[in-house]
């Protein structure tokens, strides 16, 4: 009886350590916490702007994006995506300070992009609002104003 209890005690202790080990990040640059996630969204569409990646843009801004311009214009998602193989507008721009916050499967970004070296070489306001599609965020709403 005590050798059948010795065991189980050693199969579940075998079991809770590998039930411990896959539930472990295995050393992927995503998180779970949804903020990270709209912050991961942002620095990739600022990279992909920078590279002229047309295909990347069109998987991160959704297909039904509205957004604001600098002159109080309205955008939508082919007004984001450079045509041809250039970058665009925010080629070499960073994040600045950045909060995200999140309800429910929506999310709202506040934050500067800085684009120092760039013809306006002024901080940008942004206000993006972000929502949680099938496979991973897209950015549904944007205002972008010049500090």
């Amino acid at each position: 009886m005590a050798s059948s209890r010795s065991i189980i005690v050693v199969v579940l202790a075998v079991c809770a350590v590998a039930a411990l080990s896959f539930s472990q990040p295995q050393g992927t640059a995503t998180s779970d916490k949804p903020e990270d996630q709209v912050l991961q969204l942002e620095r990739d569409w600022l990279a992909a702007d920078g590279r002229g990646d047309a295909a990347s843009l069109r998987r991160i801004i959704a297909d039904n994006f509205i957004g604001s311009s600098f002159n109080g214009g309205v955008l939508n998602k082919s007004d984001l995506i450079p045509e041809g193989p250039d970058p665009g507008g925010f080629a070499g721009a960073t994040l600045g300070k950045t909060e995200v916050r999140i309800f429910g499967d929506t999310a709202v970004l506040m934050g500067v992009i800085n684009t120092a070296g760039k013809p306006q070489g002024k901080p940008i306001h942004v206000t993006l609002v972000c929502q949680k599609r099938t496979q991973s965020w897209q950015m549904i709403a944007a205002q972008l104003t010049p500090m």
